[in-house]
């Protein structure tokens, strides 16, 4: 591949290897760093469709013409570099990691628009509404510092994963912020996070100045940063207690509570319960308008062997849908699905599950999964200009049916690469124009390889 600078992908190949090199000559003499160093490389390949039905379609960004259908599949390479820390009470260390997307098929009539649920390649432009891409990739840096065993400190591209931003690692390459995070763990059984976000990479983004915002609200150049702390208390090997605050700035604050709790009544059979949390309110200017969003889930389940059930109920209390940081994956209400969020102004939602791990049988790595959820009462008449897609529904409704089936390898040359199936049927009903029918469908491989350098 001849490298120039029109070839992003190449460009970040080029510096991982470089900046791993560096990171080897000058931590030489450092007892640690690279005892320490690990490098994995995953191969990833995905096939996304989506089949628009009763009617309903899809526009294309750069040409405006209605679709019926989406079409895309490409293969990514994420290789990273983690290094150990350097000896002493104060450590220092880096994370490189390299991630580099070619498309294999789907033409400008097929490629969606690289956003949210919209598929995996992105397209030119700002707003993505370019031509798709043939191959894009970025290079991530982080600079990390370690103190006395229990306080980790990082700042460059980071990836918090919290109730209240979780980066998103749900399409080819992974989401990154540009900023700085630190943990704790100097107490038994609980976990402090906080962190300042000055930027956004999207999943599909080849730089790392891109804009803050919300999923459902779209970027905003104002909004200067997004800060966050929060707390894991794992009481014991049965309860877990979370608190977390996040603030996006001129935009909203937001808090989570939630609690998790499983009771094992003998053996092969376990209870499960947990409730959620979110309380969104407007901050600052108030870039997306008045929002007084209260969201709440709970879940309860009963795990016999090898079966799972669970049964959940999702209340959106608020004009607004319950929103989350630009296409982050913020969403640890218990009835989130694979096409829809299931997130709309004032919705209530029900959903079944069933899990089987096929190890019941001697088919250890093998599973399956199957969910119903079922959404009514949408009442979007009082949203704001930020949420327009929502304010001609006064009684909107719609079910999905998820089918998953995944298959992990447990041992041999091909260990731990995981085949992935998983297919969605959404339909709306009443005057619920603010999603659409689709049939979707989605094929995963995934192979890792991990290294250990010394």
């Amino acid at each position: 591949m001849r490298f120039n600078k029109k070839n992003p992908a190449c460009a970040a190949s080029l510096t991982l290897a470089l900046g791993i090199s560096t990171a080897a000559v000058a931590a030489d003499d450092d007892e640690g760093f690279l005892e320490g160093s690990r490098f994995k490389v995953l191969n990833r390949n995905i096939y996304f469709s989506q089949d628009f039905r009763n009617g309903d379609s899809a526009l294309n960004p750069q040409t405006g013409e209605k679709k019926t259908r989406r079409s895309e599949w490409a293969h990514g390479v994420i290789a990273t570099f983690e290094s150990g820390f350097t000896p002493g009470p104060i450590g220092f260390g880096l994370d490189v990691r390299g991630q580099f997307g070619i498309k294999l098929d789907g033409g400008d009539g097929l490629v969606g628009n690289g956003m949210a649920g919209n598929g995996i390649v992105p397209r030119r432009g700002y707003n993505f509404d370019g031509s798709p891409k043939d191959e894009f990739g970025r290079l991530d840096v982080a600079l990390k510092m370690r103190l006395f065993d229990d306080t980790e400190l990082r700042y460059g591209d980071v990836r918090p994963l919290t109730p209240v931003v979780n980066t998103s690692d749900i399409r080819l390459l992974p989401q990154s912020f540009r900023g700085g995070t630190v943990m704790n763990t100097s107490i038994e059984g609980l976990t402090l996070q906080a962190g300042k976000l000055e930027s956004n990479a999207d999943r599909t983004a080849t730089a790392h100045n891109g804009d803050l915002g919300t999923a459902y609200g779209g970027r905003f150049k104002e909004s200067d940063d997004f800060v966050y702390f929060g707390a894991d208390y794992q009481v014991n090997d049965r309860l877990l207690l979370r608190l977390h605050h996040g603030r996006l700035d001129d935009v909203w604050n937001q808090a989570f509570l939630g609690v998790e709790w499983n009771q094992p009544l003998r053996e092969g059979l376990k209870l499960r319960a947990g409730g959620k949390y979110y309380r969104t309110r407007d901050t600052g200017k108030s870039l997306m308008g008045d929002i007084n969003n209260d969201s709440w889930s709970a879940h309860v389940g009963l795990d016999v062997g090898a079966h799972s059930f669970t049964v959940a109920r999702t209340h959106i209390d608020g004009d607004t849908p319950f929103d989350y940081v630009w296409n982050t994956w913020d969403f640890y209400l218990d009835t989130f699905s694979q096409s829809s969020d299931f997130n709309n102004p004032n919705e209530r939602v029900w959903m079944a599950r069933y899990d089987y791990d096929f190890a019941g049988i001697g088919i250890p790595g093998l599973s399956f999964t199957t969910r119903y959820m079922r959404g009514t009462d949408i009442d979007g008449t009082k949203a704001g200009p930020h949420y327009a897609a929502y304010q001609n529904i006064r009684d909107g409704r719609h079910w999905e049916n998820d089918v998953w089936l995944g298959y992990v390898v447990q041992s041999g040359p091909a260990k731990d690469m995981t085949f992935r199936i998983w297919h969605a049927t959404h339909r709306v009903y009443g005057d619920h124009t603010a999603e659409a029918n689709l049939d979707e469908l989605r094929l995963i491989f995934e192979y890792p390889l991990d290294f250990r350098l010394f």
